[in-house]
């Protein structure tokens, strides 16, 4: 039977700050995040405001708002990264987010790795379809696998990755894939705004709210609450 999955982002790892060495320097506020006292940290250090002369920015939230959304210099967001691990999502949404080159990819391999038991991904058009063409898809996706397990038969002289690699020719785009992908700040931030605009493909948008949601604790100056 054919497994249908859904996305699932999980943060795997954020920078962390060493607060002794930043508290010579410039006083750590307790509301800010460690990814929030860095890049304010860069960014006063740019012109050793670290005593917060002003006012208006002496919080850091106030402070990254101005610099990163009324002045835009985002390069200071370059200094904290985050991990995110995607699993339930499609070889289409590969396509998609890998055009991105600022971010870090390991991926999967369909050379080592049976796709034979692979789940897959319901865009979500056909999700929100009928019930019947969501059993189309399910079984057109299905017959792709067999097609595809036996190709892998028909070349079982062949080593496991030479078979792999040419029966994986026969798979379909929804066929699940899972990540590990690491950008900094400005990298995220760009990624989600840019593929949570209406004209961009359905599953990345999807997948990008979910991205968002799982940086908000990291950086809620940069990825509120929507």
């Amino acid at each position: 039977m054919t497994n249908v999955v859904e996305p699932l982002v999980t943060l795997l790892a954020h920078t962390k700050i060493n607060a002794p060495a930043i508290s010579e320097w410039m006083d750590i506020q307790e509301s800010s995040t460690d990814a929030e006292t860095l890049l304010t940290m860069a960014g006063r250090n740019c012109y050793r405001s670290f005593n917060r002369p002003n006012e208006a920015t002496r919080d850091d939230a106030d402070y990254l708002q101005r610099t990163l959304r009324e002045q835009g210099h985002w390069s200071i967001a370059e200094h904290s990264t985050a991990t995110l691990y995607f699993t339930g999502v499609s070889r289409a949404f590969l396509a998609e987010l890998t055009r991105h080159r600022h971010l870090s990819f390991s991926v999967e391999s369909q050379r080592f790795i049976n796709a034979g038991d692979a789940n897959i991904v319901m865009p979500p058009a056909i999700r929100e379809a009928h019930h019947e063409t969501k059993q189309q898809f399910i079984k057109d996706a299905g017959e792709a696998i067999l097609n595809y397990t036996d190709m892998q038969y028909e070349l079982e002289d062949r080593p496991k990755k030479q078979r792999n690699e040419a029966a994986r020719g026969l798979l379909p785009n929804c066929i699940e894939t899972r990540m590990v992908v690491t950008g900094n700040l400005r990298a995220w931030h760009e990624v989600i705004h840019r593929r949570t605009q209406p004209d961009a493909d359905a599953e990345i948008q999807e997948v990008m709210r979910l991205a968002a949601q799982q940086l908000h604790p990291i950086a809620p100056t940069i990825f509120p609450n929507k």
